[in-house]
């Protein structure tokens, strides 16, 4: 296969997944903004719930089809350090313990379509709703823990940091 060929396929494939990017960002954001417009706090809810349930069902896939045995806070921090959106969203992991982890991250491949639909005006909180999404991917390894974004860059800051807690 020539350079220019292997260029030319790189650049196309680049092209799809900017395509998949925004279509995903796009059906996301109006699918959540409509849901809490038209059903309010159990749209909230709702949101949540489906995000929740659609990372938990993730997570214990990947654990079946790796087999992966080892569970808890530290176990989750290591999966989402080497998963493949860590090179999307740059993400950093902070020294993880068994009952707290925190996961940083100052790129969002989505931010700039949902700034475009209008989603801080209109659902300022939007972000603490998607990542519920990465709730069920850490409860899959340790069903106690609970999620937080105390910052998010929707509502203007300068990261995105998810803070995971074990409760009792």
């Amino acid at each position: 296969m020539s350079k220019d060929h292997k260029e030319k396929q790189d650049r196309a494939l680049e092209q799809e997944m900017e395509g998949l990017k925004e279509t995903m960002a796009i059906y996301l954001g109006f699918l959540i903004k409509e849901m809490v417009k038209e059903f309010g706090g159990k749209g909230r809810e709702a949101v949540k719930e489906a995000a929740r349930k659609g990372g938990l069902y993730q997570g214990k896939k990947y654990l079946k089809d790796n087999n992966v045995k080892e569970r808890g806070t530290k176990a989750f921090a290591e999966f989402f350090s080497s998963m493949s959106d860590v090179d999307l969203f740059k993400v950093k992991v902070d020294e993880p313990t068994d009952k707290r982890c925190v996961i940083r991250t100052n790129i969002c491949p989505y931010i700039k379509y949902w700034k475009e639909i209008g989603i801080p005006e209109e659902l300022p909180e939007f972000c603490v709703l998607a990542t519920y999404y990465d709730l069920g991917l850490a409860q899959a390894f340790n069903p106690k823990l609970s999620i937080e974004l105390p910052v998010d860059m929707m509502r203007g800051d300068c990261e995105c940091k998810y803070v995971f807690v074990e409760n009792e």
